[in-house]
């Protein structure tokens, strides 16, 4: 990263954090030495630059910088409405997967929710999920069985969790778990938004046999709180075109099958 400003003319802080937003968009990632190098001021200045993006939203910080930081996400209803927009092509492929008479993981969110809408009508499988959005859609299609985890509704994701959702998981071995993903970055792995999610998500991955997930060109490059398990916990990823290929070629390292 280099320094475009006079090299005796001091940035101002926003003049700053705009040049370490443009190294996380760049690189994915920032070294707070390197930083304070390029940019001439100290470590700790750098340090209180990255506190303020991370109070911002712009950033999380990891040991010696930071990360993007993937954007809280709005409450699901206005999520689905957006996932209508993901390629049909990459919804119509994940739904593929399912075979007759498999058992089939479900997590919320807006893009399972679409997914939902690809899947035959006369496919006959047995769906599980704590989505209460998803389990309606679901609901619709006539020879599909499905069953709702209990537990805590988390308002945000309508979704059930806590002990509950997690214990009765744990009783089902499904053929495919399709994972909701809310950021995934090359270095740090499939992240989320709250303990409760990050319980969920392992629980759901834990207890399936492939696990598949649709991942918008958005979600690459991006840092959670929450780490959910590095890229290898995906058996299948249906990824965008418009995506980071050095994202996709890590997925691909790892041993997940991208299409």
């Amino acid at each position: 990263m280099h320094n475009t400003a006079s090299p005796n003319l001091e940035l101002f802080p926003i003049e700053r954090r705009e040049l370490i937003l443009q190294g996380l968009s760049s690189h994915g990632k920032v070294i707070a030495a390197d930083l304070a190098n390029s940019l001439r001021v100290s470590v700790d200045t750098i340090r209180r630059d990255l506190n303020q993006l991370v109070a911002e939203g712009l950033a999380r910080r990891v040991h010696g910088g930071a990360l993007p930081a993937a954007p809280f996400p709005r409450p699901v209803a206005e999520r689905s409405a957006q996932a209508a927009a993901i390629k049909s092509d990459l919804a119509e492929k994940a739904a593929a997967l399912i075979q007759s008479k498999n058992v089939v993981v479900f997590d919320g969110g807006g893009t399972n929710h679409e997914l939902v809408r690809w899947i035959p009508r006369e496919l006959q499988f047995t769906a599980v999920t704590p989505s209460l959005p998803v389990a309606t859609a679901l609901s619709e299609l006539p020879l599909v069985e499905v069953i709702v985890l209990g537990g805590k509704i988390l308002g945000r994701e309508l979704v059930t969790t806590g002990a509950r959702a997690v214990k009765e998981i744990n009783d089902f071995r499904a053929d495919i778990c399709y994972l909701g993903v809310c950021a995934v970055h090359r270095q740090v792995g499939v992240s989320t938004f709250s303990v409760e999610e990050l319980e969920l998500k392992q629980a759901l991955i834990r207890c399936a046999g492939t696990v598949a997930a649709i991942i918008s060109a958005e979600k690459f490059g991006k840092m959670a709180p929450f780490v959910v398990g590095p890229s290898r916990i995906l058996t299948n990823a249906f990824v965008e075109s418009e995506a980071d290929p050095k994202e996709i070629e890590q997925l691909r390292i790892d041993g997940v099958c991208v299409a």
